[in-house]
């Protein structure tokens, strides 16, 4: 573990049951005293699908939430990777290339541990996961005293961390208003934004949450629940 303190600009450092934890303007969190990156939702080959089923979608996007992934590594220089929950959107056909480029990604980061915690979206993934080198967790995965999984509920009321909730946060001005991506925290439970771009983002979400931060991509805000 690289033990100099990295920087972290635009980041919001909060406490979560006595641990530090920095929220990222990327959609993501580091774990100083793991040395960990954090994130959920990725959903990568999301925009594949959407072109299966004929849609119009655009290229690029999986390289590109790789490309954001590699930038957070590089700046948080992490030794450890956990995503909570839905790596992909979809089990890949046999005949689709986006899993091998993951593969690539993969090699360029052979040092890098990798955990996820499985989500509803990361089914049938067995074969690729091991190739991927992947640590598949079902159901939680316990570190220090966090229990870290996909859906909040499923920390049952253990302080811990969560994605699945894709939460948003529209702040209006007069006849203006503006969607940001946020984590919300609720007693000792965050729950992180979704990390992929291809993913939406939810204004209302089932969570009972006392504090919340936007992103703007540039930096992290804590807001009022009230102007929210």
């Amino acid at each position: 573990m690289d033990n100099r303190s990295p920087t972290l600009p635009g980041s919001l450092a909060i406490q979560l049951a006595g641990q530090a934890m920095h929220l990222l303007p990327d959609r993501a969190v580091f774990w100083p005293a793991q040395n960990a990156l954090l994130l959920a939702d990725v959903h990568l080959g999301k925009d594949t699908v959407f072109r299966r089923q004929g849609l119009a979608v655009p290229a690029g996007v999986l390289e590109k939430d790789l490309a954001r992934l590699d930038a957070l590594l590089s700046q948080t220089r992490a030794d450890r990777l956990i995503v909570l929950g839905d790596w992909v959107h979809a089990p890949p056909f046999g005949d689709e290339h986006w899993p091998e480029q993951i593969e690539a990604w993969r090699a360029r980061h052979g040092k890098l541990a990798i955990d996820l915690v499985l989500g509803n979206h990361d089914r049938q993934l067995s074969r690729w996961l091991e190739r991927w080198q992947i640590t598949p967790h079902a159901g939680a995965l316990d570190l220090e005293g966090l229990r870290l999984v996909h859906e909040p509920d499923d920390a049952q009321g253990k302080p811990g961390l969560s994605g699945h909730l894709h939460p948003g946060i529209r702040l209006r001005q007069r006849r203006e208003s503006l969607r940001l991506p946020a984590f919300l925290l609720g007693g000792e439970h965050l729950v992180l934004p979704a990390f992929g771009r291809f993913t939406g983002l939810m204004d209302s979400v089932d969570f009972p949450a006392r504090r919340a931060f936007v992103t703007s991509g540039q930096q992290v805000h804590e807001i009022p629940l009230a102007l929210t």
